[in-house]
Parts: structure tokens; C-alpha cells; sequence
């Protein structure tokens, strides 16, 4: 019997794990982004820098940007400029976005942690390295993808201009 894990298993329980987050979300009526920068906006203490969500979520600007947008259409947040700046912004919970998250998103978190807590302290050390490990060398084989296809396609559009002198 061949006990070997294959590539699409790994596929799918990622993909089963993607699914489960979305079921937090949308249990709280958010899109997966907009439920991420509510839980990460209610752990800073209901402020937080959107060059920090920016840089700390895999998401583009632009889906964060909208996120937010999002959470301020519903009341639950506020965008304003940093004190003394007129670039840098500030997504800061309402108290009804204070109290949204303290009803639906924080719980979630909680649910979070406590299946986080039913790994043993080795057990959480050695799933946060092999992810981590998988991530890097997937992230550089995805650079060097992308460099790849790069080259193609510029070597495809310089033949196009070219033309037989017969």
C-alpha cells in the first residue's frame, strides 16, 4: 500500500483550510479580506496603520483599500490621516465596529487559538516551520515562475516585429 502524500492532497487540505477561514467571515457577513483587517484593527487595541495591514496581509492594496471601505459603509470604522500627515492613514473601529467584533470576529479568533492550542508546543513549533519552509522555497519557485514567463513573453513580442527580407 502506497502511503505517500501527493501534491493534490496537500492541494486540498490547504484548500479545505481556506475554506474553513472563509466560513468566519461569512459567518460575520464579511468578505475573507474585510474580516482579516477587523480582527487585525480589534487586536492593535482598534486603531492600526493601513501601510501596517498593507504590509503585514498578503492581499493587494487595492483589496484592502476596498476592505476598509467596506467596514466604514457599515459603520464599524473610520478612515483618517495620521497625526501630522497628509499621506498616511488610519483605520480606527467605531464603537459599533468595537462592538461587532467583540460579537462575531473576536470569537471566531478565539475558536482560532483554541484549535491552535490542541497542538502540542512542539507540535505548533513544527507546523509554523514546515509551513513557513514550504512558503519560502514555494514564493522563490514562484519569482523565478514569474521571471520565466517574463522572458517569454518579451521574446515573444520582439519576433513580432521582425520581417523576412526575401
Amino acid at each position: 500500500m502506497n502511503s505517500a502524500v501527493t501534491l493534490v492532497d496537500f492541494d486540498r487540505l490547504l484548500n479545505g483550510l481556506d475554506h474553513i477561514y472563509s466560513e468566519f467571515s461569512r459567518a460575520c457577513g464579511l468578505s475573507d479580506c474585510a474580516y482579516w483587517m477587523l480582527v487585525d484593527t480589534s487586536t492593535a487595541g482598534g486603531s492600526i496603520a493601513v501601510s501596517r495591514l498593507t504590509s503585514e496581509w498578503f492581499y493587494s492594496k487595492q483589496t484592502i483599500n476596498s476592505a476598509i471601505k467596506t467596514l466604514t459603509a457599515r459603520g464599524f470604522a473610520t478612515l483618517e490621516f495620521a497625526e501630522g500627515s497628509r499621506k498616511n492613514k488610519v483605520v480606527s473601529l467605531t464603537e459599533e465596529g468595537r462592538r461587532f467584533a467583540e460579537r462575531y470576529a473576536l470569537p471566531a479568533l478565539k475558536a482560532e487559538q483554541r484549535a491552535f492550542g490542541a497542538l502540542e508546543p512542539c507540535e505548533q513549533r513544527e507546523i509554523m516551520r514546515l509551513i513557513g519552509k514550504f512558503s519560502q522555497v514555494l514564493g522563490e519557485e514562484c519569482e523565478t515562475f514569474k521571471r520565466h514567463i517574463a522572458a517569454e513573453s518579451q521574446a515573444e513580442n520582439q519576433g513580432e516585429g521582425e520581417s523576412c527580407d526575401c
